[in-house]
């Protein structure tokens, strides 16, 4: 009688497979990333990722963390300048395209950018990057013009 008590309390545990370690579960990283020079700054576009490293369909992506480092460091050091943050985690359909635009660049500039997957749980992706850009400024318009 005890080991039929025991065996009903672990089915009912509501553990359905084993854990999977954290490195299964980390965000796969970033698709296509790709830097352009807009009018008033840099603009960065990328696909979501949709699974996890391990494989299986994700549906608790939270945010992104964009990093920037100066182009011209023999080794590159990225600091955070800015997040996108997502909220369709319980919609059917996932927003599949994201765009950002870094506006604190200076003309001239030469910057390399990667961006970090981030799910609910804080477990990160690999970076998807760098990409490398050049920000130019648009020309101002002559003088005297309308």
């Amino acid at each position: 009688m005890v080991a039929l008590t025991a065996a009903l309390v672990l089915a009912a545990c509501g553990r359905k497979a084993p854990p999977l370690p954290p490195e299964l579960v980390r965000p796969e990283p970033a698709e296509d990333l790709v830097a352009a020079v807009v009018a008033d700054g840099v603009r960065l576009t990328w696909q979501r990722p949709l699974r996890y490293s391990g494989g299986q369909r994700m549906n608790d992506l939270d945010h992104f963390v964009i990093d920037r480092a100066p182009a011209e460091a023999a080794r590159p050091t990225f600091v955070h300048v800015g997040r996108f943050d997502l909220d369709d985690q319980t919609r059917f359909r996932k927003e599949r395209h994201i765009e950002w635009v870094d506006h604190d660049v200076v003309p001239g500039g030469r910057y390399l950018y990667r961006v970090l997957a981030i799910t609910l749980d804080g477990y990160e992706s690999a970076p998807a990057g760098p990409v490398s850009v050049q920000y130019r400024a648009a020309a101002a318009p002559p003088s005297g013009a309308p």
